[in-house]
């Protein structure tokens, strides 16, 4: 077996596991929402044919498409894979370079983590300031917003650490 074979079939593996790791992920979200009263509907979702759930009187409900935590796997994996094949070819094909362009590269690229390390400080002062805001709030519902808003910023915080490195 060639080796851009084996590297091929690698990524074909790992995309594999993270495809059953997001179908576990969805199973066992649709089996909370089956403990919290929604029932499983005979039909699926035209974006990504997931099986729709509703609650009593409550309009269809995703769990593929809606659900925050499936939401961040998916930026997370699409992230990784993109980040990794992008590091395999380089790594690969870097030695091969004349110098000024390895330069090149390496700087644009040490550009690109300042500029995704900057981002990342600018989400946690987002969340600094939601907190500040929570600690002065005596409205729930404000107080559920900010909650989720500080949950957002952490999953996206999360997600492109995993790029970065």
């Amino acid at each position: 077996m060639k080796m851009e074979e084996f590297m091929e079939e690698g990524i074909k593996l790992s995309q594999d596991d993270e495809q059953r790791r997001r179908s576990d992920l969805v199973s066992k979200k649709l089996g909370e929402l089956l403990l919290q009263g929604y029932k499983m509907l005979n039909s699926t979702c035209e974006k990504c044919d997931c099986i729709l759930m509703q609650k009593k009187n409550e309009p269809y409900y995703c769990v593929g498409c809606q659900d925050s935590e499936i939401k961040s796997f998916d930026i997370e994996m699409n992230s990784t894979l993109t980040t990794s094949k992008e590091k395999q070819i380089v790594s690969e094909n870097l030695n091969n370079l004349p110098s000024n362009f390895q330069k090149k590269i390496e700087n644009k690229v040490n550009h690109q983590n300042e500029n995704e390390n900057e981002t990342v400080n600018v989400i946690k002062d987002k969340i600094n300031w939601a907190t500040q805001q929570l600690k002065n709030s005596n409205i729930l519902r404000y107080d559920i917003e900010l909650l989720d808003y500080i949950k957002k910023c952490s999953e996206t915080i999360s997600a492109m650490n995993n790029v970065i490195n």
